[in-house]
């Protein structure tokens, strides 16, 4: 344990927490809002809360970041509570599963296996979580399995390209001299490649907008492509 960690004061707050919630939810004396409240109807909380996660880390404010991720910890505590009241888990047994998860995904911190760079680290962490889900439901699995489809589209597309190999599904990338004009520009931009990226990407959203398409929807089709892609290559593998 760490040294700057007070057990005693931590398990305190966290029962408090736990207490609060069922107070809230429990037919006598609780808030009848609370008790309202089903899966369905929180979905749409626990996605601002994270949204304003989001904005605090954008904000560098500490005090900002401290109160949002109390926010979406208070979100994933009801949630717990919801299906606690269905018989469905405890939330002892959600952070028991998290506990065994983190130590299954990182043998290099908890284990005796020795790594040296992120990449191992990265590709460790994705070896063991392929094997839990296989040892799940025993389905071939692929590199994009686990990653949910209701992400926004352009953040899902950054993970799949993060995870594939597209030399390996038979994938090709459309007007090959235009991404290479793009590429010398961005990396000669005189704000940095960052913005220089950023101003390209609002360009082809404005590019859309002229011919009267949703660039959002535009790029979850063409992620469903690649989940199509990358699922045929693996059961074929």
């Amino acid at each position: 344990m760490q040294p700057w960690i007070n057990e005693e004061e931590l398990g305190k707050e966290f029962l408090q927490l736990r207490l609060n919630v069922v107070r809230l939810r429990s037919p006598e004396g609780g808030c009848p809002w609370f008790r309202q409240q089903t899966f369905s109807t929180l979905r749409k909380y626990l996605l601002e809360e994270v949204y304003e996660v989001q904005d605090a880390l954008n904000s560098d404010s500490p005090e900002q970041l401290q109160e949002e991720l109390g926010d979406l910890l208070f979100q994933c505590m009801v949630l717990s509570e919801l299906a606690s009241e269905r018989a469905w888990f405890s939330l002892r047994e959600v952070m028991q599963r998290l506990n065994e998860k983190i130590i299954h995904r990182n043998p290099h911190v908890f284990g005796e296996e020795n790594i040296k760079t992120v990449d191992e680290a990265q590709q460790i962490w994705l070896e063991r979580k392929s094997l839990e889900k296989a040892s799940q439901d025993n389905s071939l699995l692929s590199p994009l399995d686990g990653l949910s489809t209701t992400m926004p589209a352009l953040a899902l597309a950054q993970a799949y390209v993060g995870r594939c190999d597209f030399s390996e599904i038979s994938w090709s990338f459309p007007f090959p001299a235009l991404i290479h004009d793009f590429e010398t520009r961005l990396v000669s931009h005189p704000d940095g490649k960052e913005s220089g990226l950023g101003r390209m990407l609002f360009m082809l959203v404005d590019l859309a907008q002229r011919h009267h398409l949703d660039a959002e929807v535009a790029l979850q089709k063409i992620n469903a492509h690649c989940r199509q892609k990358v699922r045929e290559h693996a059961n074929n593998s």
